[in-house]
């Protein structure tokens, strides 16, 4: 995802690819306070979390996974903070970092057209001299 005077790509993404031990139980993750349902495929497991930039901004996120009775008791905790909140079955650190930068400073459509008419300058310079 690349800028250059304008924003071309509008949103990121958190991908986290996993497999697991046990494949019969339903998985969870929470990344950054959002629940997010886990994928079976047919390499393994996966979770995407997608937002604007804005909303995902570059740093280190914590992926927590919880099986069915973790999630239901990390919903309660966050309903209620007097709830001791649960340990996770597994963490993780995913880091995004962010939206680059790099490239070229001004538009290749800028570009092209300066050249355009240097080209269109000099022919016309050939044609101009030939004409004499």
């Amino acid at each position: 995802k690349q800028w250059y005077q304008r924003r071309v790509a509008i949103t990121a993404g958190i991908l986290v690819e996993f497999s697991a031990d046990c494949p019969d139980s339903k998985l969870s993750v929470v990344i950054g306070g959002e629940v997010l349902p886990v994928y079976a495929t047919n390499d393994g497991h996966m979770v995407t979390l997608v937002k604007e930039h804005s909303a995902l901004p570059a740093s280190s996120y914590s992926v927590d996974f919880y099986d069915e009775a973790g999630i239901a008791a990390y919903k309660n905790h966050v309903k209620d903070s007097d709830v001791a909140a649960p340990t996770p079955v597994h963490s993780a650190s995913v880091n995004h970092p962010g939206v680059s930068k790099e490239g070229l400073p001004i538009q290749t459509e800028f570009i092209v057209m300066v050249a355009s008419l240097l080209v269109w300058w000099g022919a016309n310079s050939i044609k101009a001299k030939i004409s004499e």
